[in-house]
């Protein structure tokens, strides 16, 4: 590629805009954080621009500029990714709430580290074009170097896997010394990588020197075949250390490094022999004019199709040259699918073969125990280790779930429906990636890598060590980012390998950087122009590779490898687990009968529609109702009404539209709607009296048509507060005193203080977790949100009332539409306003009360049908002349007909318009009869403008 010019900034500020943008536009929560990013993004680009111009000051290599602008690039994104998944988490806080204190120390680990650990390796670095840690080193020497950082958090490293050693990850910075190492050492044997026949050569020295025991012959042997032993030795040594710590994350890169090494060398002196005989280079390639036709002819046309791929000229000779690696490769992969028997790799492996029988949700059994010492605003509750196993073990269905829902075109940065997924920001960044910004821009993001990959290569051709170990990178660079996209479409296990540049975590992006830096050091001064070197791999196969996943992921997520299994998309969702003992030890679903897919409901909209106009839409992940365009109406003015309404269709609000193909390749649809419910009430006047249910009095209203019984209004306050965050070092103290699960019976005598070794976490046999048990904490359940309330002054009106009026309807926590709707209004001794506004009807209408209607029709989100609920006629509740006696009782007052009354604490008003078009109920608790009076006038006063303005 030719040298570029000044204008070659443009190359690095056009993309960089292209990133910010979407970030920026999320909120203002990233109002700051957007632009501080792209800024230090484009201060790194701008900063390795200056410093690897070639000779003449202005012009910049081509490959060199490529590096910049892809590392910069993605490394933009991974900091974008970092602000909005770890710093700034939730698109709705203010810029204050975005820019706090919390929010400057989460960011130094994860954006500041890491960009002033580079400048620091920019100044520190050597700019020599060569590697010189190893230079002149026995391979002893150099393997002890490299295995040491893989060993050292073992002497402090605790838990399941020993990543750090105090602060430090220094298996990262292993991976750069192993990539070093191996470029040094496989330079020294570089002419030994193509065509050599191993066996044969250690035959001739076995009989030349008369047996391979000798002492000329072992030397003369290891000489032969030092320069596979070397490579596979230290790979071999770092493997065995990841696997003592338990770190299996650590091994795929080390073998992506080794491979990236060794495939260069054997491909470089293979383009050197056919630079060299050019004719001999051709032979594969000649039509054969011989008697042997047809298959013959196949074979070349297979080798003419090699080279037309670009895998070489030699495509067959370099897989011939490698064929003892890829021998060494097929006895490792034998090793590491032995090593699926083990408690932590075989859980991975189960996982895989079907992640879609795990449920996500493992709720607490909240349980009175005065012993265990919850931290403020909490209540102790016992968790069940078969049911955190078992949500453990969602993470990849998670993932899968999320592309499912994202599409090629994602749901954007600012979308909150997703926050299910676990380890997004590390793990499964690019399920993230594919559910905010789509699939095609993962096979942009994929194409970038690639490109950089390639851009470290070409930077280094022009000496061995160099060119070797960018090879080694790139390789680990471009692997990586391949492996986690298999993780994540679930073609291969889930290891916890991170995505290059774009995965949360400070120091392996630190790592990486390094690494890139030193390649850029030694390229950037011009060098004398040589014939471009072919490519290491093929494009073609790699770009087919990369689009057929994203693919075949968007056509058949809800997929298993064991069986080659294809579950329905339109599945119901699996129920959620009850919190009780049964419930969370209950045995795992059947993944063809439901979905334990949480994203699809979380995306299925739901709707509350009113007369005339407005609606709210069901905010699933903060379990909030909110308006989808700017009105009077709220969510909080229905409080009491959406509880009830969640009860009672559960196959509404909680039930999935499921993820259809449609939903994948198109983009999303902005005011769809797939269910809902048709309300009756009326939206001016249910937010009107909302407002005055401000207060510290418990108080309730109810507004309804004493002729069809629709329900116009429904209130009661006070509201709720909102939940305060835990304390961090109550928080930390409870950890520590309750980390371990015993098995017991569920109860309050539950001590956890000791671990129980019959409580395995990674037991091969579910069955095994059932009856372990810790302590844990958890929110206390809100008061019931319709309260009930003496009837008190206004028990002579339901003494009247005809028998069936008053049932015993089990209280408000199971109260239901139909319930309150039938005859069964209310509790005999204590109830709510309902049961008072409609006998308040009755009277109005001399005897005859109507069955009160809350919901019109129905829309059902698995089929988008609308089934209306047809209304109730209604009945002589009281006598004609009763109610005629009643009326009596009503007072006039500014155009209302009212009944009042106090008793003790309890305030009631009751009665209807003289229009006869609403008839009210209102209880306000209070000792305090002038407060009380208060509340109920400011009811009053609204009842009496909005049927008046009719």
């Amino acid at each position: 590629m030719p040298a570029l010019h000044r204008r070659d900034g443009l190359f690095l500020w056009v993309p960089h805009l292209l990133v910010a943008a979407p970030f920026f536009l999320a909120g203002a929560a990233y109002a700051l954080w957007a632009p501080a990013v792209a800024a230090a993004a484009l201060g790194l680009g701008h900063l390795g621009r200056r410093l690897t111009r070639c000779d003449d000051g202005v012009s910049i290599r081509g490959p060199v500029l490529a590096v910049l602008v892809t590392g910069t690039l993605l490394l933009h994104l991974g900091l974008s990714l970092a602000v909005r998944l770890v710093v700034a988490r939730d698109p709705l806080e203010s810029f204050r709430e975005a820019t706090g204190t919390d929010d400057l120390r989460t960011a130094w680990p994860v954006l500041i580290e890491p960009i002033l650990g580079l400048l620091i390796a920019i100044a520190a670095v050597n700019f020599r074009n060569r590697i010189r840690l190893f230079e002149g080193r026995r391979p002893a020497w150099i393997t002890a170097v490299v295995t040491i950082p893989f060993l050292l958090p073992l002497v402090t490293g605790a838990g399941r896997a020993s990543l750090t050693f105090g602060p430090i990850a220094t298996p990262e910075y292993g991976k750069l010394l192993l990539c070093g190492a191996l470029a040094m050492l496989v330079a020294r044997d570089g002419y030994r990588f193509h065509d050599v026949h191993l066996l044969r050569s250690l035959r001739r020295i076995r009989q030349a020197s008369g047996g391979m025991l000798r002492r000329p012959a072992l030397v003369a042997s290891y000489r032969a075949s030092r320069f596979l032993l070397v490579p596979i030795g230290l790979f071999g040594l770092v493997a065995v250390a990841s696997g003592l710590r338990r770190d299996f994350g650590t091994i795929v890169p080390a073998a992506l490094i080794t491979m990236g090494v060794t495939w260069s060398a054997t491909r470089h002196n293979l383009d050197r022999d056919r630079a060299a005989d050019p004719a001999g280079a051709q032979r594969w390639f000649r039509t054969p004019r011989t008697a042997l036709g047809a298959g013959r002819k196949r074979r070349a046309g297979t080798r003419r199709w090699f080279r037309r791929s670009g895998t070489a000229v030699a495509g067959p000779d370099l897989v011939l040259a490698y064929r003892l690696f890829i021998g060494v490769a097929v006895v490792l992969i034998g090793g590491a699918v032995t090593l699926l028997a083990t408690d932590y790799v075989g859980e991975r492996g189960r996982v895989w073969s079907n992640p879609w029988r795990y449920r996500w949700d493992a709720p607490c059994l909240v349980i009175e125990a005065p012993r265990v010492h919850a931290p403020d605003g909490r209540v102790p509750c016992l968790r069940s280790l078969a049911a955190d196993a078992e949500s453990e073990e969602s993470q990849v269905a998670g993932a899968v779930a999320a592309t499912a829902d994202g599409g090629l075109w994602g749901r954007g940065i600012a979308d909150r429906a997703s926050a299910a997924v676990s380890a997004g920001p590390t793990d499964f960044v690019l399920a993230v990636i594919w559910n905010k910004l789509g699939g095609l821009v993962v096979i942009a993001a994929g194409a970038v890598v690639l490109i950089l990959a390639a851009g470290l290569v070409r930077a280094a051709e022009h000496e061995p060590v160099a060119r070797l170990f960018a090879a080694g990178l790139g390789a680990m660079i471009a692997g990586q980012y391949l492996f986690v996209l298999a993780t994540t479409a679930n073609v291969v296990p889930h290891t916890g390998i991170p995505a290059p540049l774009l995965s949360r975590g400070g120091q392996s992006t630190l790592a990486l950087l390094i690494g890139i830096v030193i390649v850029l050091a030694g390229a950037r001064r011009s060098i004398p122009v040589t014939t471009a070197p072919r490519r290491v791999v093929s494009t073609t196969l790699t770009a087919g590779m990369l689009s057929g996943i994203v693919a075949v992921l968007t056509l058949v997520p809800y997929s298993s490898p064991a069986g080659l299994r294809v579950y329905s998309q339109r599945r119901p969702p699996c129920p959620a687990r009850p919190a009780d003992p049964d419930g969370l030890q209950s045995p795992r679903p059947d993944p063809r009968v439901c979905s334990t897919d949480r994203i699809a409901p979380a995306r299925t909209r739901v709707a509350l529609t009113f007369p005339g106009s407005g609606r709210l839409i069901l905010d699933r992940p903060a379990h909030r109702w909110r308006p989808d365009r700017h009105g009077d109406l709220d969510g909080d003015d229905l409080r009491g009404v959406t509880t009830l309404l969640e009860r009672t269709y559960p196959e509404v609000v909680a039930f999935s539209a499921g993820a259809g193909l449609r939903r994948r390749l198109l983009p999303a649809e902005r005011d769809r709607v797939d269910g809902g419910l048709a309300l009756t009430l009326d939206p001016g006047l249910q937010h009107a009296l909302a407002a005055t249910m401000t207060g510290p009095e418990p108080a309730a209203v109810v507004a309804l048509d004493p002729a069809g019984g629709r329900i116009r209004a429904s209130a009661s306050g006070p509201m709720l507060d909102e939940e305060s965050p835990v304390d961090a070092g109550a928080a930390e103290k409870f950890a520590d005193q309750h980390r371990y699960y015993v098995r017991r019976e569920p109860g309050p005598s539950v001590d956890d203080a000791a671990a129980d070794r019959s409580c395995e976490r990674r037991s091969p046999d579910p069955a095994m977790q059932f009856g372990c048990w810790r302590w844990s904490y958890t929110r206390p359940d809100p008061p019931g949100s319709e309260p009930v309330h003496p009837f008190g002054p206004v028990a002579d009106l339901l003494r009247q009332a005809a028998p069936g009026l008053l049932a015993d309807c089990g209280g408000p926590d199971r109260w239901t539409v139909p319930v309150l709707a039938g005859s069964a209004g209310s509790c005999p001794d204590q109830g709510t306003p309902l049961t008072v506004a409609v006998l308040a009807g009755a009277v109005c209408r001399n005897g005859q009360g109507v069955h009160p209607r809350l919901v019109e029709s129905v829309t059902w989100p698995a089929t988008g049908a609308t089934e209306p609920v047809p209304g109730r006629p209604a009945e002589t509740v009281l006598s004609p002349a009763v109610a005629q006696a009643l009326q009596a009782s009503f007072v006039r007052r500014d155009g209302l007909r009212l009944f009042t009354g106090a008793s003790g604490g309890t305030h009631w008003a009751a009665g209807w318009d003289e229009a006869g078009t609403a008839a009210f109920a209102v209880v306000v608790r209070t000792t305090d009869g002038t407060v009380a009076g208060a509340r109920i006038g400011r009811v009053l006063d609204v009842l009496r403008d909005r049927e008046a303005g009719r």
